[in-house]
């Protein structure tokens, strides 16, 4: 049996009587229109995330030769159109940082953001900062902005303790996959913080051809974290969480409660001009230190 006729029969089986069948993944390459019709759909399922996942997934499936040795994914045509389509969901979700690391692990965004930045026409082999944004193809700085973003916000996130669930009995044969996604989110962390300057940087030219809070808001995140072994680096995330609230007074009533971010790891909140640190990361020195100085009113 094909893997599409055992997607299908997966499908069929697993659904409950009188609801509509699931829409598999190889529909989405048979039919050019599907995918936006589904995306257009009310709480559409497969939802956004697990599309990117499945579209990925296949594309990144190692093939096998004749000789049944086992060869890296195929660059062809159906490999390439699922790449694009995962492309399209991200897009179709306004390329939310927030949703996208809510619903996709580390590898998976760093394969689709590796993915926008090859179709976006980002330099090959020329390090981000060695850029000058300002004459780029508008989606070309663009893709490399959003790379940038993702990358400081990873190494933020990446300092908080998760709780990590004991295996049950029916997972036991799972500890393999999962110890290689942990390795291989352990190698991708390794490089984005061997590469974190670099990207400050690249944000920080971002900010000068146009300001914008979600780099200021990144921004401030990082140098936030560094400011609990480096004391200067809090006035840096003051300065960057200030310029985040003087932007954000031209898009939202400033009588609102507006929660720039959500789920696991920090929470900054901006009411009534008052710029508060919600919640500290467990991995600085003096968490009252950290609350003490966002409680600051501007």
């Amino acid at each position: 049996m094909s893997a599409e006729a055992a997607d299908r029969v997966a499908a069929v089986a697993g659904s409950r009587p009188g609801s509509p069948l699931q829409v598999s993944w190889f529909e989405f390459l048979l039919d050019g229109g599907l995918l936006e019709t589904h995306l257009q759909k009310a709480g559409p399922d497969p939802a956004p995330v697990q599309l990117i996942v499945q579209f990925l997934e296949q594309a990144s499936k190692p093939s096998v030769n004749e000789q049944n040795q086992v060869q890296p994914p195929a660059d062809n045509r159906r490999n390439r159109t699922l790449k694009l389509l995962a492309l399209k969901v991200a897009a179709h979700m306004k390329w939310d940082l927030d949703s996208l690391e809510r619903g996709l692990t580390i590898p998976v965004v760093n394969m689709l953001l590796n993915e926008l930045l090859c179709v976006s026409k980002v330099p090959a082999g020329v390090k981000h900062v060695e850029l000058d944004l300002s004459t780029l193809p508008p989606t070309t700085a663009m893709a490399v902005i959003i790379y940038n973003r993702w990358a400081i916000r990873t190494i933020v996130l990446s300092s908080f303790p998760e709780k990590q669930n004991k295996p049950g009995p029916h997972q036991m044969n799972m500890l393999s996959v999962v110890q290689q996604e942990k390795e291989l989110t352990e190698n991708i962390l390794a490089v984005l913080k061997e590469q974190a300057a670099d990207s400050v940087s690249v944000l920080d030219a971002a900010l000068r051809l146009k300001k914008d809070f979600y780099v200021h808001y990144d921004l401030g995140a990082i140098f936030f974290q560094r400011g609990c072994t480096d004391q200067p680096a809090y006035q840096k995330a003051r300065d960057h969480f200030r310029m985040t609230k003087e932007l954000l007074k031209k898009v939202v009533l400033w009588d609102i409660w507006v929660t720039l971010r959500s789920g696991p790891g920090p929470t900054w909140c901006l009411s009534a001009g008052s710029l508060v640190w919600m919640r500290c990361a467990a991995s600085c020195v003096s968490a009252t230190r950290c609350e003490t100085f966002w409680m600051e009113r501007f």
